[in-house]
């Protein structure tokens, strides 16, 4: 447990630098190409809907089968994660029946 939160002290620390020194640096040396930025994070935001959400180690790390096995993982990995968030309140299974 010692080693455990001596690494997640790093992390975080890691973490915290990135969002307060190196994100504002790239913010700020995107802003003379206007609309860069949100141009960037949208293509980011559709590059994350192809590689898997969970780490998978028995799938490789060499291509093309990294590639391969991250397109055949993603999907299912969505879907888990959708059940993951999946309400805890019970609901009608027929909201038109209210």
């Amino acid at each position: 447990m010692p080693r455990l939160k001596e690494i997640w002290g790093l992390l975080s620390e890691h973490i915290k630098s990135e969002e307060e020194q190196d994100l504002p640096a790239l913010e700020e040396a995107l802003k003379p190409h206007s609309g860069e930025s949100e141009s960037m994070a949208k293509s980011f935001g559709r590059t994350k809907a192809f590689v898997p959400s969970r780490s998978h180690p028995s799938a490789g790390e060499h291509p093309p089968f990294e590639t391969v096995m991250g397109l055949l993982t993603a999907p299912i990995d969505h879907i888990a994660d959708l059940f993951r968030k999946f309400p805890e309140e019970t609901v009608s299974p027929n909201p038109s029946t209210k």
